[in-house]
């Protein structure tokens, strides 16, 4: 045995050490030596001492983990156990999907034998790797378009495709390995069709140094083009790869023509156009261009920049700018195009574009024709909106769409809308909603159904009038115009409606006055005969018994109607001077108390006759009144008469006065009597009207108390208002404005 560091102890320990696992078997098939690999492969602690362990037993254990791959374990470990240890074996074992191992049997000196099992798991993986990709390769040289030859160093031929031979037009199976280049050149010139140029060509061909890269390029009878590489290899040998590249040559026709068919299009432009690199110089520019900058010299490959600054301080255009700004302003593609004023007069105008090199395009338009049209337009259009906005009515134009095209100021008030929302563009079924939805249309209901039903119809010849909010009266006018759209006429026709209605109330007036006129001459006619007929019949009676105990019944009868009739006269002549403006009062401070009593006391006699009681109610402390005295005594005795004829008997009259919150001072005369309606209390007030008409009418009169009674409170600055329910009674209230004098004293009780 060697001792400790021997070469043997380093051989053991390199066993001991290796990643697979080592067996050392004695001629009794016994485990002298196994290292850890070999117990964990067993499925063992590290640390188990497998020696003395006999080989089947371990072979059977090792087969049952599927250490020999798959199948039968115990057939595998008789095909194992049943191996001459005597000679050397080796065996390629997989055991799974992805797993290798080599397994090395070495016998050794008496009989005995080793066994050492290494992964070779990496090395079988990248073995089929590198076979994988040969196949692919090949899969791919031999399914290439491009015809591949490849020839070593002695020139012959090792490898092609089919597209080797079909690209040079030789018939399938004539080319062969192991040909040399001469003798595929000599299969080629035999298959070409008469053709000496191609011929010479190819027999130049073969003394070429294939050491150096060289490229050719064949057109074929057939109108096919063949380029041909070749490559030299590092081997000696040279690789020719032939490309039928005749639609490349078709593409690049093409574009030689589309360029040429460009480059006329960019001289015939009537537009300027200028082609920058992405290191912003001037790579391309056309004679427009150089046209419309005049005498302006324009360099190919100048810096835009520099360019721009140049032209700047020459002062081309009329207007100075930053040629800094202007830089920056070509790369904002975005932008509306730019209009500048030559020095000239002409006006250019320019936009930029990206190109997909990362540089861009300028055109620039001579747009002098379009400006000066423009202007003409605008000063055109400022002219009609100045007509427009001239007129005495609103006017709106509508195009075909139902979009407003023009509008005055005057259609904005008349339409309620504001100039924002009255805007070119605008559509009139969106403006219908919008007055709608601010109540400009009138009443809501029949203002929606109206819009409604006109959203979306076709628009006819229109007029109609609609009421605005503030009580105008607007004309809406509508009439189609040629093209499809319509022009919408709105006119406040208020005043005109005023003046109508002033003519219709006249007219009404003039009838009513009329009628007051005939009515008048009736009532007076009946009102006048009787007193008359007293005064005629009495002094007829005088006349035939002119007796003493007549005369003073008599007398009394002719002075009464005399007093009547001249009361009649007196509020005739009244009204007319009130008709001929001539009625006048003279006002001045009144004591109220002592003109009620004497009114009272006037009045109580003929009520009592007529069964009625009179009562002037307490009066508290009053001011004194502004009035005229008769005209106050005209006012209220008119008052307690009207009181006095329409109380039934049994009725009160109430007589009373107080002052008001105001400084003003309120005379009332109140009853139970017959009492008016509602609708009856404006007429009340107008002359010669007798509100129970009838030609059997049970109450006389003119008609004219209540008129003059309302007259003269209004001469003398006051007001007189009738409350009045049918069945229950009037009062009226008479409402007079009072003097800086001290307040009168309440009457004695």
């Amino acid at each position: 045995m060697s001792g400790p560091g021997t070469p043997a102890e380093a051989a053991l320990a390199l066993l001991l050490a290796l990643p697979g696992p080592v067996f050392i078997f004695d001629a009794e098939r016994r485990v002298v030596m196994a290292n850890a690999a070999a117990a964990t492969r067993l499925d063992m602690p590290p640390d188990t001492d497998l020696a003395g362990a006999s080989a089947d037993t371990l072979i059977r254990r090792l087969a049952h983990r599927g250490h020999y791959g798959p199948g039968d374990p115990e057939a595998l470990a008789a095909a194992v156990i049943a191996l001459d240890r005597r000679q050397p074996h080796r065996s390629l074992l997989r055991t799974g999907p992805d797993r290798w191992y080599e397994v090395a049997s070495v016998p050794l000196p008496g009989g005995g034998w080793a066994s050492v099992t290494t992964d070779v798991t990496e090395h079988r993986l990248a073995e089929k790797a590198a076979r994988d990709r040969l196949r692919l390769t090949d899969t791919a040289l031999r399914q290439s378009p491009s015809g591949i030859g490849i020839y070593d160093r002695d020139h012959r031929l090792v490898f092609f495709n089919d597209a080797y031979e079909a690209l040079l037009d030789l018939p399938p199976g004539t080319a062969r390995v192991g040909m040399d280049f001469g003798q595929v050149t000599d299969l080629v010139i035999e298959n070409m069709p008469f053709d000496a140029p191609a011929q010479a060509l190819f027999q130049g061909r073969r003394h070429i140094d294939r050491s150096r890269r060289n490229q050719f390029l064949r057109q074929r009878p057939d109108g096919v083009a063949i380029r041909a590489t070749s490559q030299p290899l590092a081997d000696g040998g040279f690789l020719i790869v032939l490309e039928d590249v005749s639609q490349l040559r078709a593409a690049e026709d093409e574009a030689k023509g589309r360029a040429a068919l460009l480059d006329g299009v960019l001289a015939a432009l009537p537009h300027g156009v200028c082609v920058y690199g992405p290191d912003r110089r001037l790579r391309l520019v056309n004679a427009a261009f150089r046209d419309l900058v005049g005498d302006s010299e324009v360099r190919i490959g100048e810096h835009l920049l520099e360019l721009i600054r140049r032209r700047e301080a020459a002062r081309e255009y009329a207007d100075r700018q930053d040629p800094e700004e202007i830089f920056r302003r070509q790369f904002d593609f975005a932008r509306e195009p730019t209009t500048r004023r030559r020095a000239d007069g002409r006006v250019l105008t320019g936009r930029t574009a990206p190109l997909p090199d990362g540089g861009h395009i300028s055109v620039v338009s001579d747009v002098t024709a379009l400006h000066r049209a423009e202007a003409e337009a605008q000063r055109r259009a400022d002219l009609l909106q100045a007509m427009m906005e001239s007129m005495r009515h609103g006017v709106c134009l509508f195009d075909a769409g139902r979009r407003v095209v023009a509008a005055n100021a005057l259609a904005c008030e008349l339409t309620g809308l504001t100039r924002e929302e009255l805007a070119p563009g605008a559509l009139l079924d969106d403006l219908g909603r919008l007055q709608l939805s601010r109540g400009l249309l009138g009443d809501p209901a029949e203002a929606e159904a109206l819009v409604r039903a006109r959203a979306g119809q076709p628009v006819r010849h229109d007029r109609f009038t609609r009421r605005a909010r503030d009580g105008r009266v607007i004309e809406v006018s509508t009439d189609p115009t040629p093209d499809g759209g319509f022009v919408r006429v709105y006119t406040d026709v208020t005043a005109e409606r005023q003046v109508l209605a002033g003519i219709e109330q006249a007219r009404i007036a003039a009838e009513e006055a009329s009628f007051a006129k005939t009515r008048f001459l009736a009532t007076m006619s009946h009102e006048l005969r009787t007193p008359l007929h007293a005064v005629i019949g009495f002094a007829e009676a005088l006349q035939n018994d002119p007796g003493p105990e007549n005369v003073k019944e008599f007398a009394g009868t002719i002075l009464e109607a005399g007093r009547e009739l001249l009361a009649l006269i007196d509020a005739v002549l009244a009204v007319a001077q009130m008709g001929s403006g001539r009625l006048q009062v003279e006002t001045r401070p009144l004591h109220l108390p002592s003109v009620l009593d004497s009114i009272a006391r006037q009045l109580r006699g003929p009520a009592e006759a007529a069964g009625l009681t009179l009562t002037l109610d307490p009066l508290p402390a009053l001011p004194r009144a502004t009035a005229e005295e008769r005209r106050l005594r005209q006012i209220l005795l008119s008052l307690l008469n009207n009181a006095i004829k329409f109380t039934p008997a049994g009725g009160a009259i109430h007589l009373a006065a107080r002052a008001l919150d105001d400084g003003q001072v309120e005379v009332s005369v109140t009853d139970n009597g017959i009492g008016m309606a509602p609708e009856q209390l404006g007429q009340a007030f107008e002359a010669f009207v007798q509100l129970e008409g009838s030609h059997d009418r049970r109450y006389g009169g003119s008609g004219l108390g209540l008129y003059l009674a309302r007259a003269l409170a209004e001469a003398m600055g006051a007001a007189l208002t009738l409350d009045s329910a049918r069945g229950a009674g009037t009062t009226a209230r008479l409402i007079l404005k009072v003097s800086a004098s001290p307040a009168s004293p309440a009457p004695a009780a």
